[in-house]
């Protein structure tokens, strides 16, 4: 298969390419984490990507960054090679549109696709042609930020964290951590 802008061969099994399906994947896990819910700091990032090369390595992404440093390097040399494609803003425009939210809470789909894009480095936007109506307002990143970090405190007993805790004997909330334990409320059990 061919991209159809350059003629450049494509195969969704290339190394180059799973390890960028990786790198951008654990990247919007993170950003959104670090802009929604809390600060990350530097060695927290690093432990993230060190401790995602088991899942990359399972499905081939064998030269995944495993560092900041390693993804900042990384987005470097995507910086020339990203094309813009009508194809991402239709794919946010099918996101604004399904069902993905129950009715009460479709409003707040658009905020979270803003806030998504919102997260993407400025570069990147940029190229893609994702413009202001992108942003959130202030009050809307507000609200985006309140409702990241009051999902991270629910405790949902069918979470695959969870259900591990439960498979080796744990308190649902052991991965937590101790010291914020108090502060989260079990859901569902």
């Amino acid at each position: 298969m061919a991209s159809h802008r350059t003629g450049k061969p494509y195969c969704a099994s290339d190394p180059d390419l799973l390890d960028w399906v990786h790198a951008t994947a654990s990247f919007g896990f993170l950003e959104a984490f670090n802009a929604y819910v809390r600060p990350v700091s530097d060695d927290e990032r690093n432990r993230f990507y060190a401790e995602g090369m088991a899942s990359a390595r399972a499905y081939g992404a064998t030269g995944a960054p495993r560092s900041q440093a390693e993804l900042d390097a990384l987005f470097d040399t995507m910086h020339e090679r990203l094309e813009p494609s009508a194809i991402v803003l239709e794919f946010l425009q099918i996101m604004r549109n399904a069902p993905v939210l129950p009715g009460p809470l479709r409003p707040m789909q658009t905020l979270l696709i803003k806030a998504a894009v919102q997260i993407t480095p400025a570069w990147v936007r940029e190229r893609l042609g994702l413009d202001r109506r992108w942003n959130l307002r202030p009050w809307q990143r507000y609200l985006v930020k309140k409702t990241g970090q009051a999902a991270d405190r629910l405790l949902l007993s069918s979470s695959p964290a969870v259900q591990s805790c439960r498979r080796l004997g744990l308190p649902d909330d052991y991965l937590y951590g101790r010291l914020e334990r108090q502060t989260w409320r079990a859901v569902d059990q």
